[in-house]
């Protein structure tokens, strides 16, 4: 994992953004339901260490804060759905969270020495959020949040002065709880990255896997137009069960890393590779038409036959060619009658030697090697 993905959701893969958002809601849903439960609920320990006055002022406070939590949780549902509805979710809270520390902090203003509990419930707050997954950034935002509020909440406290000699420990410990909720969401966003890898990517080639290509393919396919159609290519390496019987699998091994490497450093990053299975690698390109398909599928496979592949356990190389079927794909289009049309233009372009690119209508053949 880099260091980029570490700050930002920006440097995440689209599907990724969904599992860990649809993650980051499923925990939201659980804390806000603790804190229905737990600040109505403490009324009982108000009544028990407080005073009638304050407790008769703090038991509301707690049954408001409680209705007004209530609404996050079908809120939370939404935030599966788009990354703008979980910041504002979660910001939602956290104004809500922090007006019940303000109001429960100015409930004190004429004691000498506030309940412990009331003082140390930004930090709680602080140790709660660090079950969400976030990226640096966006944890770094609720840090500042919660800090910035805080001081200004002690600022109105104390007369608009914070010269007193606790603001030193008050900023540190905020500091100090931060850094550890940073520490914590970083944790279980490399933990969930490195999951979602292991489940989505073929552990040889490091491409995605046919599980995660299909959910990509329908993303495109829905995003399209007619103006924007989209290109499928479906490669095959030709007489690849020779080369393992001739040179071992580790050399199988080696001619499907160097093959992937090669689609990959050609194509750059607006198409998405798979290996499908086997020897075969799917290739989807965004917002192209049969034509630019099909002479990308020609510098494929010219590139790969240009390329002898070294063996692993001697100075001996491997000649590798590839035979390709190309389909133009749109809006309207059936996704199994697409893959069908696809693996019908591959075994067209196996059916004419090998080492050669066809297209499902129209047809329309690269020049074949010998």
């Amino acid at each position: 994992m880099e260091l980029k993905e570490y700050w930002s959701d920006k440097h995440h893969s689209r599907d990724f953004k969904l599992i860990r958002i649809g993650f980051v809601a499923v925990r939201f849903r659980w804390l806000v339901t603790l804190l229905i439960i737990g600040i109505p609920g403490w009324v009982a320990m108000d009544w028990w260490l407080l005073d009638s006055a304050h407790f008769k002022l703090l038991w509301k406070v707690r049954l408001m804060t409680g209705v007004m939590l209530t609404p996050l949780l079908p809120l939370s549902y939404l935030c599966k759905l788009n990354r703008h509805w979980m910041v504002m979710s979660l910001f939602a809270l956290l104004f809500i969270l922090l007006s019940f520390n303000l109001v429960s902090l100015w409930s004190f203003r004429d004691v000498a020495v506030m309940p412990a509990g009331y003082v140390a419930f930004p930090y709680f707050l602080l140790a709660l959020l660090a079950v969400l997954p976030l990226p640096i950034r966006s944890g770094l935002r609720v840090a500042v949040t919660v800090i910035v509020a805080v001081l200004a909440t002690d600022y109105w406290l104390d007369s608009h002065t914070l010269d007193n000699g606790a603001l030193f420990d008050r900023v540190w410990l905020l500091l100090c709880f931060s850094l550890a909720m940073l520490w914590v969401q970083t944790g279980q966003l490399r933990m969930l990255m490195d999951l979602y890898r292991e489940s989505t990517r073929d552990p040889l080639t490091g491409l995605m896997n046919r599980r995660l290509f299909m959910p990509q393919l329908a993303a495109v396919r829905h995003a399209s137009t007619d103006e924007q159609p989209y290109t499928l290519m479906l490669f095959d390496l030709d007489k690849f069960k020779r080369i393992n019987d001739q040179h071992g699998h580790l050399m199988g091994d080696e001619v499907l890393a160097s093959v992937a490497t090669t689609l990959v450093d050609i194509l750059g990053s607006e198409a998405m590779v798979a290996r499908y299975g086997g020897e075969e690698f799917m290739i989807l390109l965004p917002g192209t038409r049969l034509e630019q398909g099909v002479r990308q599928a020609e510098t494929l496979r010219l590139a790969v036959e240009s390329q002898p592949v070294k063996s692993p356990l001697d100075d001996s190389e491997v000649m590798v060619t590839i035979s390709a079927g190309v389909v133009e794909g749109h809006r309207d289009s059936d996704m199994t009658e697409l893959l069908s049309q696809v693996d019908k233009a591959l075994y067209e372009a196996k059916s004419q030697g090998r080492n050669c690119v066809v297209a499902h209508e129209p047809l329309i053949t690269g020049a074949t090697s010998d």
